[in-house]
């Protein structure tokens, strides 16, 4: 067993199960890998993090174990940190770590309670400690805040809100007895709340912030987009934020549902900042989104009416990173197996 509390959720709820099995059985290979078959069959950290949690969720040590072996013996650099792309052969296509998949690799092998759990958390510090040895900058007044790799610490420092992941860096504060990690989460809440104007306008994919304090939404970095957006990236910020055990947080994923909530953005891929449509089409991970903020707003019928057609949407039109977040936000919210702490 890996908790009681995750065995008995996970026994307990079909609406927990069903999302994460349909994942893992269909992007999980039986040596660990964790396949992005809508993608060229690749790998990518952020993928096997999931995987992990997933393993979790559905109380399976076993798969746990596989998932972490090939992440470890493919992805893992000498640094402690992960290498974030690979082939189907598990050949490294890019040696930069993403900080997203790192804190969640760490979150996942620290709260394990299986077989070899004292080996898994020991790991887990490893990676703890290489994240904040390497992907954490000095920001206002002091306050360390979690950059999106290595590549991002530089100045200006480049920042994803989506890779703050709320719920994972208040349990390392508990699971390592750090303070930073609860640091990190408290200073993300504030640059969010600053980059969203409190709440009227929705998060951005990226960000950057100067040494001097200075905080500017901005396009991606890969310049597929000529504009600050709310997409694929951004949406995760809100179902972390909702998933929060802080107030304050669950506040501003609330106040998004003003936003998401008007006709077309709930399901919509792409929004402008200010709400506008970009690119009108389904996406699981965009209905997940719409669900966490109007849980947050305290609308439980439309956040189980919305998590309900990311699942559908799935169904129809499977894809991975639909899948993961179709599994991933059920365990999350609610009371779930992955639920904050509180």
């Amino acid at each position: 067993m890996l908790t009681a509390a995750v065995a008995g959720c996970a026994s307990g709820s079909s609406a927990l199960q069903a999302p994460a099995t349909s994942f893992i059985s269909g992007y999980v290979r039986p040596n660990g890998r964790v396949a992005r078959t809508d993608q060229g069959n690749d790998t990518v950290s952020e993928g096997q993090a999931y995987g992990l949690l997933l393993a979790e969720v559905t109380n399976n040590p076993a798969l746990f174990g596989r998932i972490w072996r090939w992440t470890q013996d493919h992805l893992q650099l000498p640094g402690g940190l992960f290498a974030y792309h690979a082939n189907a052969r598990g050949q490294l296509l890019s040696t930069e770590p993403a900080s997203d998949a790192d804190l969640l690799i760490a979150w996942a092998l620290l709260r394990y309670q299986g077989p070899d759990a004292a080996a898994r958390h020991q790991a887990g510090r490893r990676v703890a400690a290489a994240v904040l040895a390497q992907e954490v900058i000095s920001g206002p007044g002091g306050v360390p805040v979690l950059t999106a790799g290595p590549w991002a610490t530089r100045n200006p420092a480049s920042l994803n809100p989506s890779y703050w992941a709320l719920p994972a860096l208040t349990s390392m504060s508990e699971l390592t007895g750090d303070p930073r990690w609860q640091e990190l989460a408290d200073e993300a809440v504030v640059l969010t709340e600053r980059l969203t104007d409190g709440g009227k306008v929705l998060p951005p994919d990226w960000a950057e912030l100067t040494g001097g304090g200075q905080l500017t939404p901005v396009s991606a970095p890969n310049g597929i987009a000529s504009q600050a957006e709310y997409g694929l990236d951004a949406e995760r910020t809100v179902v972390w934020f909702a998933a929060s055990c802080d107030p304050n947080a669950r506040a501003l994923a609330g106040r998004w549902w003003k936003l998401l909530q008007r006709p077309g953005r709930s399901q919509a891929m792409t929004l402008q900042v200010d709400g506008g449509i970009v690119d009108p089409d389904a996406a699981p991970l965009a209905l997940v989104a719409a669900a966490a903020a109007a849980q947050a707003a305290g609308h439980p019928g439309a956040s189980a009416g919305l998590l309900q057609s990311a699942v559908a949407h799935q169904h129809s039109w499977p894809t991975y990173y639909g899948g993961a977040w179709a599994a991933l936000a059920p365990a999350l919210l609610s009371g779930g197996p992955l639920d904050s702490w509180c």
